[in-house]
């Protein structure tokens, strides 16, 4: 599972725009859970799914041309 700490050194400002900006287009869903501390879910829609070959694609693409 991807946590907030695993996106450091993301600033919380930039991440909650990105998040916001991609609920807004439908490509994640967010859920919010009444807990204690306060949880939030971010998942893909459907559409956001038929991202996932393309994002699989351009991952590929890096490993073979950009130098490591």
């Amino acid at each position: 599972m991807l946590t907030r700490k695993n996106l450091e050194p993301i600033s919380h400002k930039t991440l909650s725009s990105q998040l916001k900006e991609l609920e807004i287009s439908n490509l994640i869903h967010r859920e919010q859970y009444n807990e204690v501390p306060p949880k939030v879910e971010y998942s893909l829609t459907e559409e956001g799914m038929t991202l996932i070959p393309i994002l699989e694609f351009m991952s590929k693409w890096g490993d073979k041309h950009i130098k490591k």
